[in-house]
């Protein structure tokens, strides 16, 4: 039996399966497949036609009349004529012969009715006529209605005399699940004649490289998920927690592919199916070239395999000899900067975005030791917003390795801090805060709750009172652990240097012994007031160091608080 395989032709053997069929093609096991039969008896039994002019293209729904079914035999007669003339009232195509029987006698018709009517009541001369307006006639044949204008009813008011119909074609809105399907059961048998799809291209355009790039990194996991499906669309809500701008807009045709810039739901990619128009909160990031089908035959929550094109230009997180390799499969010539030894690690990428890349024809890559990348774990089950922001900050939300700015260090200090971001912070709830001691390598960050909001902390000494940040428990979100040397970390480092920093799995974290000490058994310190439990009680806000100022400066003198963390 003969099937098509993404596009190819492929002769196969009765009682073939799905997983048979599609050895050496791409997929990635528990994506779906796309399974379509032959549908050429559903394009005769449709009630819609698609009509294409020089100006666009729009909808015709046929009515259940007589003259609906003449319209199923002759449609084709109109294709390559034109609009021959047109009135504040209606529109005309032709002429073309039929064989209608004139009748005379008046008829209404309603705005974009569509209808037949005779020229000279001369059959030969059958113009097909569109309304412009609700309106009454004697046009040659009564009651000759046989659709109407359902959609792209737009076209109408930009066309003009001379514009020709270039192509009508039976319109298939939907295939039912008797005609197409998707799947994941690879055992399923296939049919003869039947069009397999294993895989969504799309050719990515480079008219709009910030939203590519949004497009690139959210299929860059070979997954992309459907989280909502709608009658012109299937839509992808993989990452709506980004910040786009207004790049290339146009009419959404169908298989364009777009990403909503502003407004609500920010990021989500779009693949259409149907014509919408232009809107300017969408741009427009490429166009399916295969598994226009898939696309919209997965159920919600179902998965696809993404192949865009071009590839991501991603070489952050590789070595540089592994992104010499990759840079030149993509054709393109790398420049080392930083440590250009094949073994470090690049951290840096210049142009960052994809279609840059592209066009420049050389990525600049820079390079560190491999012991220079620092790992940090995070939970973001437990510390939801705590993780966004610390991904936003160090770019690890688009990137395998982030960067963070060291804020303030200091001999001897109980903890190293680094810039947060003070606007993005504003609503770091607080959440996961510390419950007992906090131990050299935990991380956090400060929440709203506190002045210094959105400062990042590691903590270099145990502590049982203060948090990575020198704030109190709640005034911190634990995020996770530092995983690695500290003391290599810390050599050296001053204020304002870089570090680099990745993501760890949580399954490659060995969490401390944290024990928390009994204070009921020790005498309250100098500046603590003990409460009717015998237990030490904080004042809310209280030094505990009084090495440096409150603007973090590093001075020795000790200097009236200002809204610095609690420990300085």
């Amino acid at each position: 039996m003969r099937t098509v395989v993404n596009g190819k032709e492929k002769e196969l053997p009765d009682g073939t399966t799905v997983a048979q069929a599609i050895k050496g093609e791409p997929y990635v096991p528990g994506n779906s497949v796309a399974l379509i039969r032959h549908t050429g008896a559903q394009r005769k039994l449709t009630n819609e036609y698609m009509v294409k002019t020089t100006k666009g293209q729009f909808i015709i729904q046929l009515n259940a009349s007589s003259y609906a079914d003449a319209w199923k035999n002759i449609y084709r007669d109109a294709i390559g004529k034109s609009l021959r003339w047109q009135t504040s009232r209606l529109h005309a195509f032709g002429s073309f012969p039929t064989q209608f029987q004139g009748t005379r006698g008046t008829s209404s018709y309603k705005r974009y009715d569509c209808f037949f009517a005779l020229g000279g009541f001369d059959a030969s001369t059958t113009y097909l006529i569109i309304s412009r307006i609700d309106m009454s006639d004697d046009l040659g044949l009564k009651d000759a209605v046989f659709g109407r204008v359902t959609r792209g009813r737009h076209i109408l008011d930009h066309l003009d005399e001379g514009d020709i119909i270039e192509h009508i074609e039976p319109f298939v809105l939907r295939m039912t699940s008797q005609d197409a399907f998707a799947t994941v059961d690879l055992t399923t048998p296939v049919e003869d004649g039947m069009v397999i799809e294993t895989y969504v291209g799309v050719k990515l355009d480079e008219r709009s490289p910030l939203c590519c790039e949004h497009f690139l990194m959210v299929a860059s996991e070979g997954n992309l998920s459907i989280d909502e499906k709608g009658f012109s669309y299937s839509a992808c809500e993989a990452n709506l927690d980004t910040n786009l701008g207004q790049e290339y807009t146009d009419v959404r045709q169908p298989d364009v592919v777009t990403v909503r810039h502003k407004g609500h739901q920010t990021g989500k990619i779009f693949f259409y199916n149907q014509v919408r128009q232009t809107s300017r909160s969408h741009n427009q990031v490429g166009k399916v070239t295969n598994g226009s089908n898939l696309v919209h035959l997965v159920p919600v929550r179902g998965n696809v395999l993404v192949k865009p094109d071009p590839t991501r230009v991603m070489t952050i997180g590789k070595t540089q000899v592994e992104a010499e390799i990759f840079l030149e499969t993509l054709g393109l010539t790398q420049k080392r900067t930083g440590d250009v030894s094949d073994g470090a690690v690049i951290v840096e990428q210049e142009p960052e975005m994809t279609i840059h890349a592209i066009k420049q024809r050389e990525v600049e890559t820079m390079g560190v030791p491999p012991e220079k990348v620092f790992s940090i774990s995070m939970d973001p089950t437990k510390s939801p917003w705590t993780v966004r922001y610390l991904r936003k900050i160090t770019g690890l939300d688009h990137k395998p390795i982030g960067i963070l700015k060291v804020h303030f260090t200091y001999e001897n200090m109980p903890m190293i801090t680094f810039e947060g971001n003070n606007l993005l912070a504003a609503d770091l709830y607080p959440e996961r805060s510390s419950t007992g001691r906090s131990v050299r390598g935990d991380v956090a960050i400060t929440n709203m709750s506190r002045p210094q909001k959105g400062l990042v902390g590691i903590r270099l000494e145990n502590s049982d009172e203060f948090g990575p940040t020198g704030e109190e428990a709640q005034g911190t979100n634990v995020l996770g652990r530092f995983i690695g040397d500290l003391d290599h970390m810390m050599k050296d480092i001053q204020e304002g240097d870089i570090i680099y920093v990745r993501k760890v799995p949580l399954d490659e974290v060995v969490e401390p012994e944290k024990k928390t000490k009994i204070r009921a058994t020790k005498k309250a310190p100098i500046g603590k007031v003990k409460g009717k439990t015998g237990t030490s009680k904080k004042p809310p806000k209280r030094s505990q160091t009084k090495k440096v100022n409150s603007a973090g400066t590093g001075s020795k003198k000790s200097t009236k608080k200002t809204g610095k963390s609690n420990e300085q």
